[in-house]
């Protein structure tokens, strides 16, 4: 079957913008009902989505300008989404850094076999120190001790997937060990000691789905050994590019063949006019409603690792510009991801903190349309997360705007006939 370009969607909240929970039109209290993630989910279904994504971080930040993005467990919510909704996979998020790897073995492989292989984990380690306050942790470790512990926790949780092989075609008057093969893991390392074998077998169709999204060092190691989907912020057409070729690069080297190398996945925010007018006019007004301030300026600077006593807000940013911020707490892929925008087209902090007053991709369907295949075809992703402003309105304009074009091009499915059921 010939390749073709993926979608995932981001259902989160209400939607990406931070006033989508506030629309008179909805009831407030939409976010806490099953029925809503549902619908979400077949709007995702009817656009052939390959899977439905959820973050998480297990805190609660209290700000009334924005809505609460992360609630529900997305185990549970998945769970119960996915024994209604047919075909489409669902990705967790679920945290290395806190938490242990027999549970979360167990909790995926339940799902694993209760879907028919139609779920993924999101392998985050859990950047934002208020978490560790919800988990009686001294702090939040730093970088390198969370990377080091998520790769012995993954390693400890594909060990256990591989613990019990279940007869699965075999009858009870078979001859051979009822049980099948299994065998302890007996797992002795630097974070955790775990006997196993795990209490639930693999099933024949093989592990869930593994999705990472660091883009540091060590989330590049850890993604190039173990991810089937990568997610990213989408930064730049070059930056994505050669990010894609620095994963794909770092997975062969260790040996793992070419139709099984990690899909870069960047997110966009996709907002559709009808016409070409109507995209400049809102451009136009999105910048004249929200200026570039200050105070924007020495956020980003402090984003981005720039010191405004050696540069002004007015100078074309330069490599020179950027000192390390290995030590921040900001995601390394989200500060790549900005700095990329910025150096690819020659910006200044104002300039860039302009673009970043746009708040997505701002296009007609076919204008849209164009950008996903453009990157696709060139190798800067291989499909896209879509994360919808303000759901479930947006979702459904690009499902009944952007993917019927996208089909009628030939880059993407007309249906999941063909396709894995499984393609979490």
């Amino acid at each position: 079957m010939t390749q073709q370009l993926e979608l995932n969607a981001w259902i989160n909240s209400s939607g990406s913008a931070n006033d989508s929970w506030r629309r008179p039109d909805l009831p407030l209290d939409r976010i806490f009902s099953l029925d809503y993630y549902v619908d979400n989910a077949r709007i995702a279904h009817r656009g052939v989505f390959s899977n439905i994504f959820m973050s998480d971080r297990p805190q609660l930040l209290i700000n009334e300008n924005t809505r609460p993005e992360q609630t529900f467990d997305p185990f549970v919510i998945f769970a119960a989404v996915l024994s209604q909704v047919p075909d489409i996979g669902a990705i967790v998020t679920a945290s290395t850094t806190y938490g242990d790897p027999y549970t979360m073995a167990r909790q995926l492989q339940s799902l694993n076999l209760l879907t028919n292989g139609r779920i993924g984990w999101n392998i985050v380690t859990s950047w934002h120190p208020e978490i560790a306050a919800n988990f009686s942790a001294d702090g939040l470790p730093d970088r390198a001790a969370r990377y080091a512990k998520a790769e012995e926790f993954v390693d400890v949780v594909h060990k256990l997937w591989d613990s019990w092989q279940f007869p699965w075609n075999g009858t009870a008057g078979d001859q051979s060990p009822f049980y099948g093969d299994v065998k302890p893991i007996n797992h002795q390392g630097q974070y955790f000691n775990v006997a196993g074998p795990l209490n639930l077998p693999s099933p024949s169709w093989g592990r869930p789905k593994i999705v990472q999204a660091g883009g540091s060092r060590d989330g590049v190691a850890l993604a190039a050994r173990y991810a089937d989907y990568v997610y990213a912020p989408s930064g730049s057409f070059e930056g994505s590019r050669a990010f894609r070729a620095e994963l794909r690069d770092a997975a062969l080297a260790l040996g793992r063949p070419n139709n099984s190398l990690p899909k870069l996945m960047p997110a966009i925010s996709p907002i559709i006019r009808s016409t070409e007018e109507e995209v400049v006019a809102f451009k136009r007004e999105r910048l004249a409603a929200a200026p570039v301030t200050d105070k924007d300026i020495e956020q980003l600077a402090g984003v981005l690792g720039v010191d405004l006593t050696r540069t002004t807000a007015d100078k074309v940013l330069s490599v020179s510009d950027f000192q390390d911020v290995s030590q921040s707490v900001i995601p390394i892929g989200v500060v790549r991801a900005r700095r990329t925008v910025a150096l690819d087209n020659g910006l200044s902090l104002r300039g860039l903190a302009e673009v970043e007053k746009l708040p997505g991709l701002i296009a007609t369907p076919d204008g849209i349309a164009d950008y996903l295949i453009s990157w696709w075809q060139a190798g800067a992703a291989d499909g896209f997360t879509i994360s919808p402003r303000y759901l479930p309105d947006d979702l459904e304009l690009f499902v009944d705007e952007v993917v019927p074009i996208l089909q009628r091009r030939g880059v993407y499915p007309l249906n999941y006939d063909g396709r894995r059921k499984d393609a979490a």
